[in-house]
């Protein structure tokens, strides 16, 4: 491939992410390590991107994709993983519903009676209602492209709930970094379901994994991977077993 085509797909490739590892982009173009690396540098020398420990992210900072663009991506794989998450939710039990596409996908399938759910997801709202579930949306900033309340009085909220099982998206996933979102605001926000829950799931379909971003979402209880088949053809996907329990994709 020549040199300045592989240029271009690290561009275009970073441009949807926040930081894409060194690893990933030897996958992404088929190129040796030794190569990227002299790309890497020389995108760096050009002022394109910057070289981080592991691999590179833009320069500036990325927006995040909106809720509709979402919704639109990876659509099989996230109601293979909603449905799989939703057959874990009990009679009775208190949710907490993260904001995100995959887990508004989880709504249709919802089926336990008596649930509560709390979410910070304006997008939920109206799907849960129209089920009949006994809905909470917590208070705080909400954020314009993908529908999600933030903020400390998001976080304030959340403290007076105890959750039956949570569950989350991500938009990282990585064995070094582990869960990541572009905003620190909503990685704190996820932070404290998860001090809240008996048990966490984090929803991830494939274009997840070996991925790392900005904020670090950081956990106390190890939480468990809800994930796809596509997921399990990923190359050194058997190395998350040795992180992560999943669920999902056998």
């Amino acid at each position: 491939m020549l040199t300045e085509k592989r240029h271009e797909l690290i561009l275009t490739a970073l441009e949807q992410h926040q930081f894409l590892s060194l690893q990933h982009l030897i996958e992404y173009t088929g190129s040796s390590a030794s190569t990227i690396r002299r790309d890497l540098s020389k995108l760096q020398e050009e002022g394109k991107l910057t070289r981080v420990h592991g691999g590179a992210k833009l320069i500036g900072e990325q927006k995040e994709p909106e809720l509709h663009e979402k919704r639109t991506q990876h659509i099989e794989e996230k109601v293979e993983i909603a449905k799989r998450a939703a057959q874990l939710v009990n009679d009775g039990d208190c949710l907490y519903l993260d904001a995100g596409s995959t887990t508004l996908e989880m709504i249709p399938f919802l089926t336990a009676k008596e649930i509560t759910v709390i979410t910070n997801g304006l997008s939920h709202v109206e799907e849960l209602l129209k089920k009949g579930i006994a809905t909470k949306i917590i208070g705080g900033d909400v954020k314009a492209n993908t529908l999600a309340v933030v903020g400390s009085r998001a976080v304030s909220f959340l403290q007076h709930y105890r959750f039956n099982k949570v569950f989350l998206g991500v938009n990282g996933i990585d064995c070094e970094a582990g869960l990541t979102t572009p905003d620190e605001r909503e990685a704190i926000v996820k932070e404290t379901a998860m001090m809240h829950a008996q048990q966490t799931y984090i929803l991830a379909d494939a274009s997840k994994f070996n991925q790392q971003y900005l904020a670090a979402i950081h956990t106390t209880e190890q939480p468990i991977l809800i994930t796809s088949e596509k997921a399990r053809h990923i190359q050194n996907f058997d190395v998350y077993d040795h992180h992560f329990e999943i669920l999902g994709g056998k």
